[in-house]
């Protein structure tokens, strides 16, 4: 691999930060040590192997959006892994030239392609002013617990997969994302503390919900990964089951009775929901700073506000 490749790539206006994983070495990072933790890095690395891996072996390239960024993820040969952040600046002929030689450079030398990169590209800098700090467009407040009906918008533009040999084009066709399996994460314990007994929240109130929080969160890590997350950190009960989620990181609820839907919630699947909500905004919240602070913030509804609480 040359060290002439790597330079132009780098240099290049508008690259604001690479991640590079071959799934043996430690993932390398340039362009975001200074605002990624190491914690919020390797959750980032896992979600993007586990995204690549349950994918089909079409799907070559992937564009979604990250803290304001857009992103790009190729899936090499030999297992390699190249995303790139970028900013304004990009000038898409140029990078179009440039990713591709990088890309071919990469796979040619597969087996020392995160050392060589790590070592020609140390004495650099990334001449982006865009930055993994920036934050995203603020959210539209939540929603109330009196909505008529769940609302389903169409699936988010901001995350989008295409399928192409990246040696060949890094802008592919674009696609529905596929029906991605969830990874595999710890759930959270749920908490033991009931709801707030004068809550008065019906399950359609409840999706409407889990779909505005889906929102806050599809700003920063794209639809495929939000939905991966609600389907790993679901506690395990018959009644959680029926909330359904598409492939927009949306929700509806798939009543086994006609009556279901419409019933107040118990104070128990009240429980249920808070636990879900929390071990979600704790997933979440290992990549995305003040996630937390984000929902509470954009909840104006005191019922809804209550499931947040795990006191």
């Amino acid at each position: 691999m040359k060290r002439e490749i790597i330079q132009d790539f780098l240099n290049l206006p508008g690259i604001a930060g690479v991640a590079l994983m071959d799934g043996r070495s430690r993932p390398y990072f340039f362009g975001v040590d200074q605002t990624l933790n190491f914690q919020q890095k390797e959750a980032l690395a896992q979600g993007i192997q586990q995204v690549v891996d349950t994918t089909p072996n079409s799907f070559g390239t992937f564009e979604f959006q990250f803290v304001g960024h857009q992103v790009f993820i190729y899936k090499l040969q030999h297992g390699i892994i190249l995303l790139v952040l970028t900013g304004e600046q990009l000038v898409p002929p140029d990078y179009h030239h440039v990713i591709n030689v990088l890309c071919s450079e990469l796979q040619e030398d597969a087996a020392n392609a995160i050392a060589t990169f790590r070592l020609f590209a140390g004495n650099l800098t990334v001449t982006s002013q865009n930055n993994w700090a920036q934050s995203a467009p603020p959210s539209a407040p939540l929603g109330t617990h009196s909505e008529p009906s769940v609302t389903r918008p169409k699936p988010d533009p901001a995350t989008r997969n295409g399928h192409t040999d990246p040696s060949t084009t890094p802008f592919p066709p674009l696609a529905d994302s596929p029906d991605i399996p969830a990874p595999a994460f710890p759930q959270s314990e749920p908490t033991s503390a009931p709801p707030t007994p004068s809550l008065s929240l019906h399950a359609k109130d409840i999706a409407t919900f889990l779909s505005q929080m889906s929102q806050i969160a599809t700003h920063y890590l794209g639809n495929t990964v939000v939905a991966n997350y609600w389907k790993s950190t679901r506690p395990d009960e018959d009644w959680l089951s029926q909330f359904q989620i598409d492939r927009s990181a949306q929700f509806s609820f798939q009543a086994a009775t006609p009556s279901a839907a419409t019933q107040p919630l118990s104070e128990e699947q009240q429980q249920w929901v808070r636990a879900w909500i929390a071990a979600f905004i704790s997933r979440c919240s290992k990549v995305i700073r003040d996630f937390s602070n984000l929902v509470q913030q954009s909840v104006v509804d005191e019922n809804l506000r209550a499931l947040l609480s795990t006191d």
